[in-house]
């Protein structure tokens, strides 16, 4: 009994020692003091914001989205006139489904066959010349490859359809992403060439941009979590990632930027605001689990050992 108290007594001091040690560390980095960094004024901004065009330049037929208007990835957002590519489509359309002319030349060809084999026989006979015969072999290879001109036409006219097709797609202009018209640049016939003609911000995710000075160089890693307040009055406070930590420090304000990920999947979080930014005590979080972990591992081994 007295050896199993000790055996206890010996990993909680090995838990309380180890905690300890890290709780020392955690004051240190490579040697150097590690200072509390404190809350940092942040901005929160859409995560892209893209200025949407048209492939090729026309005259505007329709814009279906206004300013705010929440819009989906690949929703049709403006049309472009282009009565001409959907005539054209058309066209290549019928085109591409006609087979007539291989039948026709598939019909010229089992003609040939035909004549030739009835031939071999008058051949034998001395009946027509070997001249003749020889014509009439060239004649069926012909029109055997009539036919083979005729299929490769046929897939020509379906790759000038499915082009026809691009053209006319290249006239509808969609959203590259899932976010909220922020301008609205042209309206039904304008001409428009390489302007923009919606500009759309994607908001889930945000991005929290914070300029955080030097002295806190490599105390900020990526997945950290931070909290972030809007400025807003009756604003609330939402958590965020880290994503991206500048590598490259600016030496005149001695600053360097991070970049964290706030996700907004309602919108309900409006970006374009300046707010407060605090990192949470991610390490004290991972002491306390050790510790709880070390505790359960020695309450385990001793029942394992009665």
């Amino acid at each position: 009994m007295i050896k199993k108290i000790k055996q206890f007594i010996t990993l909680i001091f090995v838990s309380t020692f180890f905690v300890a040690t890290v709780s020392a560390n955690d004051s240190q980095v490579g040697g150097k003091a590690v200072f509390s960094i404190p809350a940092l004024d942040c901005v929160i901004e859409p995560s892209q914001i893209v200025d949407v065009g048209s492939a090729v330049p026309g005259v505007v037929d329709a814009i279906l989205a206004d300013r705010s208007d929440i819009v989906k990835k690949g929703a049709v957002i403006a049309q472009i006139e282009s009565s001409v590519e959907q005539a054209a489509l058309k066209q290549a359309k019928m085109r591409a489904g006609l087979d007539t002319a291989i039948q026709l030349r598939q019909e010229t060809a089992q003609f040939g066959r035909l004549t030739q084999k009835r031939n071999q026989t008058l051949l034998k006979k001395l009946a027509i010349s070997v001249q003749d015969m020889d014509q009439l072999k060239t004649e069926t290879r012909i029109a055997e490859l009539q036919v083979r001109q005729e299929k490769e036409n046929k897939r020509l006219a379906e790759l000038e359809y499915l082009r026809a097709k691009s053209v006319l797609e290249q006239r509808t202009i969609r959203s590259p992403v899932d976010g909220v018209v922020m301008d609205r640049y042209k309206f039904a016939g304008e001409y428009v060439s390489d302007e923009p003609v919606l500009r759309i911000a994607q908001l889930d995710p945000l991005h929290v941009e914070v300029i955080v000075p030097v002295r806190f160089m490599g105390q900020i890693k990526t997945g950290m979590q931070a909290e972030v307040a809007s400025t807003a009055p009756g604003a609330d406070s939402y958590v965020a990632e880290v994503i991206r930590v500048d590598r490259v420090a600016d030496a005149a304000s001695g600053t360097y930027g991070v970049r964290l990920a706030l996700p907004n999947p309602d919108y309900s979080v409006p970006a374009g605001l300046r707010c407060q930014l605090s990192f949470l005590p991610e390490k004290a979080e991972t002491i306390e689990k050790v510790a709880s972990e070390t505790t359960t591992f020695s309450t385990q081994k001793l029942e394992q050992d009665g």
